[in-house]
Order: structure tokens, then C-alpha cells, then sequence
């Protein structure tokens, strides 16, 4: 009973809150354990930029899990989506700082392709994020504000797998999840779209 009745509710704000208690504990206890903020940067990247991805991924194909396999978890899914994608814009965007961060602090470096592909990214997102709410869909119109998530959400997703198949081998095997993760993700997005023209 407990176990349906976490799945119908709407967690809304608490899911950003969590999200955002875990991640700074995890910076906190690195930040700790290699000796401080330079130091651990090349050991938080990663870890920040596939906690991101997970949400993101939650995020995009929360109404293709719930039309395919109707059930608790989709409708979960699907009733905080917002939630869900706001977390991964606050994950994404720490990631970002912590990456500009790298690049300033250290010989790192990223070619004007990464920065500029990854750039238009992040404006995205921002555009994403601060129209979250039910006035921005209001003001831009039901269809203006589902063509820029739609093109947002897509864009991201082109990122994250182009990026991970331009590191390839060396980024094995996070990166190979990533790609097949995100393919998959793409194919229950078009195998949805698909059940809903018949």
C-alpha cells in the first residue's frame, strides 16, 4: 500500500530538494577527500555530468515509458517530470561550472566545437528551465512552448550522444552506456509517437 501510494503522489519540489542535498554532499565529501576545490575537479566531472544525464533521460522519455508500459513508475514519471527536468538543469548546470572551472584553474582545455556545441546546449536549458510553469505556457502559447522543449530536449539528447561517441574508446565504458542508453531512449520516444498514430 505504502509502495502505491508513493507512486501516485506528486513529489514535486522534493525531488529537486534531494537532488540537490545529494549532490552537494557528494562535492562536500570530495572536496574533503582530494585535498581541495582544484584538485577534486577532474574526479567530480564525470560523475556530475552521468547524474545529469540520468535525469535527463527520466525526463525525456517519461511519456514514452508510460504510453509503451503503462504502469506506477510511468505515471510517477509523468506527474513530476517537471521536477525531474528542473533537477537535472540544477545538476547540469553545477557540471558546467565545475567544467569552466577546469578549463580556468588548470591546462585542461575544450576545442571552440566542444564549447560552442555545448553553449548552445546550456541556452537551451536555460530557456528549458525558466519556462517550467504553467504561466510561461500561458504566455508563449501551448504550441510555441512545446516546440522549444521539443527541440531542447532534443538537441541535449544529440549532445550527450555525439559527445560520448566522439570520446570513444577512451571514454569506455560510461560512455558506451551512454550512447546505448540514449538510442534506446530515442526508440521509445519513436516507437510512443508511433503507437499513438494508430
Amino acid at each position: 500500500m505504502a509502495n502505491r501510494s508513493f507512486w501516485n503522489v506528486n513529489q514535486g519540489p522534493a525531488i529537486i530538494r534531494t537532488v540537490g542535498v545529494l549532490l552537494m554532499g557528494f562535492l562536500a565529501m570530495s572536496y574533503d577527500m582530494w585535498g581541495g576545490y582544484v584538485a577534486m575537479l577532474p574526479h567530480v566531472m564525470k560523475p556530475t555530468a552521468w547524474l545529469a544525464f540520468a535525469l535527463f533521460i527520466m525526463a525525456f522519455t517519461a511519456s514514452s515509458v508510460q504510453i509503451l508500459f503503462p504502469g506506477s513508475y510511468g505515471r510517477w514519471a509523468m506527474k513530476n517530470r517537471r521536477y525531474i527536468g528542473l533537477s537535472f538543469a540544477l545538476v547540469h548546470f553545477i557540471h558546467a561550472g565545475l567544467v569552466l572551472s577546469n578549463l580556468a584553474l588548470t591546462e585542461a582545455s575544450r576545442t571552440a566545437g566542444e564549447l560552442s556545441g555545448g553553449g548552445l546546449a546550456y541556452v537551451f536549458l536555460g530557456l528549458m528551465a525558466i519556462t517550467s510553469n504553467n504561466a510561461s505556457v500561458r504566455k508563449l502559447g501551448a504550441k510555441n512552448w512545446k516546440r522549444l522543449h521539443k527541440v531542447g530536449s532534443y538537441y541535449i539528447w544529440l549532445i550527450f550522444v555525439a559527445r560520448s561517441f566522439g570520446e570513444l574508446p577512451g571514454n569506455l565504458p560510461s560512455g558506451g552506456v551512454i550512447i546505448v542508453v540514449g538510442l534506446t531512449a530515442l526508440m521509445f520516444r519513436t516507437s510512443a509517437r508511433r503507437k499513438l498514430k494508430t
